[in-house]
C-alpha cells in the first residue's frame, strides 16, 4: 500500500469509530427506571452504576445519596437556548417545593465549558446543586426523539424510594401543570422501609 492509500484507510477507520460512538449515544434509551443504591456500586441490583458526579462547586454527588426524597433530575446544556428558557421554571419548582430535591445535570465538559455553566447558573439564579453528567448517564435515563437522538432539555422525576415515576421529554409551557401535578402527587408519598436484609 502506498502512503495515500494508508491515509485513506486510516481515515475510513476513524470515521467508522466516530459513527459507532454517535450511534451508541443516539440509540433508544430511557430504559432504566430506578436510582442506584449506596451498596450497589456495580449497578448489579438496579442496573445503574452509582456515579460520583462532580459538582460545579468542586464537590461530589452520588446518585444513591438522592434516595429518601422525591427527586427531579433536570438535564440541560449551558449552550441550549431552550434550556435557558425553561431554567426559571425549574428554579421556581426548587424554591416552592422544599421537600423536592432538584439536581441540574449539565451536558457540558467541565474542563472547557465551566465558565458557560457558571454563566448559566448565574443567569437563571440556580441555588440547587449542578453537576457535570457523563453522556452514558444521559443515555440511561433520557428518551430519544423520533430520529433516535437524545436531546435536552429533559427531566426525570423519582419518588422517595428511587423509582422513576415520570419522564418529561419536552419543556413546553403547556407541560408545566402536568409536571407540577406529578411532583405534588409524589411529595405526598412517604419512603417505604427497605425490605433488604443487612449483608
Amino acid at each position: 500500500m502506498n502512503r495515500t492509500t494508508k491515509i485513506i484507510a486510516l481515515l475510513l477507520v476513524l470515521a467508522m469509530l466516530v459513527t459507532s460512538a454517535l450511534v451508541a449515544f443516539a440509540a433508544p434509551s430511557g430504559g432504566v427506571n430506578e436510582l442506584p443504591r449506596a451498596d450497589d456500586a456495580s449497578g448489579s441490583t438496579t442496573g445503574v452504576p452509582d456515579y460520583a458526579l462532580q459538582t460545579v462547586a468542586g464537590g461530589e454527588l452520588r446518585l444513591s445519596a438522592l434516595r429518601g426524597k422525591p427527586v427531579l433530575l433536570d438535564f440541560f446544556s449551558a449552550t441550549c437556548t431552550h434550556c435557558q428558557a425553561h431554567a426559571p421554571f425549574v428554579v421556581d419548582l426548587a424554591r416552592r417545593y422544599k421537600d423536592l430535591t432538584v439536581v441540574n445535570l449539565a451536558a457540558n465538559n467541565p474542563y472547557v465549558e465551566s465558565e458557560k455553566v457558571e454563566a448559566y447558573r448565574q443567569a437563571a439564579k440556580i441555588e440547587n446543586t449542578i453537576v457535570y453528567a457523563p453522556s452514558e448517564l444521559f443515555a440511561l435515563y433520557l428518551a430519544p426523539d423520533e430520529n433516535g437522538v437524545i436531546g435536552v432539555p429533559q427531566a426525570v422525576l423519582f419518588d422517595a424510594n428511587g423509582k422513576l415515576v415520570a419522564r418529561f421529554t419536552k419543556w413546553q409551557d403547556t407541560d408545566k401543570p402536568a409536571i407540577e401535578a406529578a411532583i405534588v402527587k409524589n411529595l405526598k408519598q412517604k419512603p417505604v422501609a427497605s425490605s433488604r436484609k443487612p449483608e
